[in-house]
């Protein structure tokens, strides 16, 4: 494996530990704007789904695998397909379940990448592989912060983070 793809799968797995930490702690049910916090979850589980490979050759699973409806991951009022209703929750269940797929399904798409594919477009597509990864990064960080805002005002308790355990401990002596 490339060093470059080593780093960036290193660096997602990373991302993949604080969603499930997020996962197993949020206060689910917690509504803001309109939106239980499970949809919170599932939507930036859906857009790692879709758009970390190629969002124009994607095929949505997660209905029959696990019985979640895919407009569940809408959480903007004005987008089509929106349902509004707080009180919707999908189950700690089905997230992780979920998150377990994603994951399996991003773990093995590293193991066919190389240096050189992260720089071309994948068919159909706007954006080089390199792209949609960082794009995701992006994604999920601001969601990663939005469900730790949530879980603190619901339990009072702030989702453990992990980082560069590796600099922490120098710079801070803790990793």
């Amino acid at each position: 494996m490339d060093d470059i793809i080593s780093q960036i799968k290193n660096q997602t797995e990373i991302n993949f530990i604080n969603l499930k930490d997020q996962i197993e702690v949020a206060e689910l049910e917690t509504a803001y704007d309109g939106v239980s916090a499970s949809r919170y979850i599932f939507h930036n589980l859906h857009s790692i789904d879709r758009f970390f490979i190629n969002p124009n050759n994607y095929v949505y699973e997660g209905k029959n695998l696990f019985d979640i409806e895919e407009n569940l991951s809408i959480i903007d009022a004005e987008r089509v397909g929106y349902i509004d209703n707080p009180s919707l929750v999908i189950s700690r269940e089905k997230l992780l379940a979920y998150f377990d797929f994603v994951k399996n399904k991003i773990e093995n798409y590293f193991n066919e990448l190389t240096a050189q594919s992260l720089l071309e477009k994948p068919e159909g597509c706007a954006y080089s592989r390199l792209e949609l990864i960082l794009a995701q990064f992006r994604h999920q960080m601001w969601h990663a912060g939005l469900s730790s805002a949530i879980t603190f005002e619901s339990k009072k308790i702030w989702n453990k983070f992990t980082g560069l355990s590796a600099l922490n401990q120098q710079l801070f002596g803790k990793s």
